[in-house]
């Protein structure tokens, strides 16, 4: 580039927007520009955006226009999610903004040297990239977030990632663990596995997650693999191989699996491919195989077709299966998905079920967190005072700097959602 840049990069969604940001930084870094700590410092203002609420996408909106507003004359890059799923929102809030969908993000330090040059090029669409091996800039310096999969094989009624990420592509076995391996020896001790669902990665590439998992555990040494978000009807086809390679001490025994309802009729509204039985049998099965772990899940209230029956069934089945964490959503509709046209419930309705749903999940997840109590084994330590167990369970230590290092704790007291331990010398 003619003169070094700066660029300013706001992030908003889940890890796999953040592993995104990392890459972006990365790219820009490779081809000279540098990290600027506000707006206004910056040259380039870059805005990773999310589209899985509603409310998130207004918040993007107002922010982007207020950016738009304040620095006319700086460039303003939009990627992520929102500009495929709504490129003519954005567009009529900032008509000068480059795009760039979250599947072309490789593209960013081509287009950041096309805005140097006063060309702005917009970049949407699907696209076969890899995000795999691809220069990176870690936000920690502990934690690699790799993406193993795009897209997913679902067809929600209700999801507008779908809409910007399109369908299931897998990433190569080979270079993921080649990412893990590096990362390794770059002194990274976790590595995050994510993806929009990653219990069906491979499945297009004649694989499977538990497949990946054995290759990646072919590097040598201590660390800890966090699995990311998995579909409950794509975790029973793989249940059986998924806990046998779990039984790994650097596999965490933590399972991310989204049931989204109780109630069979509004799953089947949703087309989630699933019942609520199926999720329970999961459940169960993990349970069976791995009595302390960590199993957390999402739950959507005030679905349009959902009936005060169908709430209680969600209620119920929280209660059955004890969740340790739970995420608790209302329904908001989505431009472009089949849910859009539904009649939605009362407001109030939704706000009073969401105030229930998530006062029981928060009862069920301080009482869960006490099982903890008198535990003992080793934590990664993460930052300062705080370490990681093998089910992925933060544990405030007390006076603690041995950041990056397996120390061995004892939990000596539980006070609410906070899990605190002792080193044991």
């Amino acid at each position: 580039m003619t003169r070094r840049q700066r660029f300013y990069l706001e992030t908003y969604g889940c890890s796999a927007n953040r592993s995104d940001s990392e890459i972006i930084s990365g790219i820009l870094s490779k081809i000279g520009l540098t990290n600027a700590k506000n707006p206004e410092s910056a040259d380039i203002i870059i805005i990773n955006t999310c589209f899985v609420k509603q409310s998130t996408e207004s918040k993007i909106l107002r922010r982007i226009a207020e950016l738009h507003n304040k620095f006319p004359d700086k460039n303003l890059i939009i990627t992520g999610c929102m500009p495929d799923a709504i490129s003519g929102k954005i567009k009529k809030t900032a008509p000068k903004a480059t795009l760039i969908s979250t599947n072309q993000i490789k593209m960013i330090g081509f287009a950041a040297e096309s805005l140097a040059k006063g060309l702005r090029l917009d970049l949407l669409g699907s696209s076969k990239t890899e995000k795999i091996c691809l220069p990176k800039m870690r936000k920690n310096n502990l934690t690699d977030i790799i993406q193993i999969c795009s897209g997913c094989l679902g067809s929600c009624s209700y999801c507008g990632t779908k809409i910007a990420k399109g369908g299931l592509q897998s990433y190569p076995p080979e270079k993921i663990a080649l990412a893990v391996r590096s990362a390794y020896y770059s002194g990274c001790r976790e590595f995050w596995l994510t993806g929009q669902d990653i219990g069906c990665y491979g499945f297009d590439i004649d694989s499977n997650l538990p497949e990946l998992l054995s290759k990646i555990l072919d590097v040598e040494g201590k660390y800890f693999v966090r699995l990311g978000m998995m579909n409950p009807n794509n975790v029973e086809k793989i249940i059986g191989p998924l806990l046998e390679v779990c039984g790994d001490d650097r596999i965490m025994k933590f399972f991310h699996i989204p049931v989204q309802s109780g109630s069979d009729s509004v799953l089947s509204d949703m087309k989630r491919g699933y019942t609520s039985r199926d999720f329970k049998k999961i459940v169960l099965k993990i349970r069976k195989k791995i009595p302390l772990c960590t199993i957390g899940t999402d739950i959507i209230v005030g679905y349009p077709t959902e009936t005060v029956i169908d709430f209680e069934k969600t209620l119920e089945l929280l209660r059955k299966t004890k969740p340790d964490w739970t995420n608790v959503s209302k329904f908001t509709k989505r431009d472009g998905t089949l849910a859009q046209n539904l009649k939605p419930l009362d407001s109030a309705i939704v706000k009073t079920r969401s105030e229930i749903a998530s006062k029981l999940a928060k009862e069920i997840q301080i009482e869960q967190t006490k099982k903890w109590i008198n535990w003992s084994g080793e934590v990664l330590v993460t930052q300062e005072g705080i370490g990681k167990n093998f089910a992925h369970r933060e544990i405030i230590l007390d006076k603690n700097d041995n950041v990056g290092e397996f120390v061995n704790v004892r939990v000596e007291r539980v006070e609410g959602l906070k899990i605190y331990g002792d080193l044991k010398i």
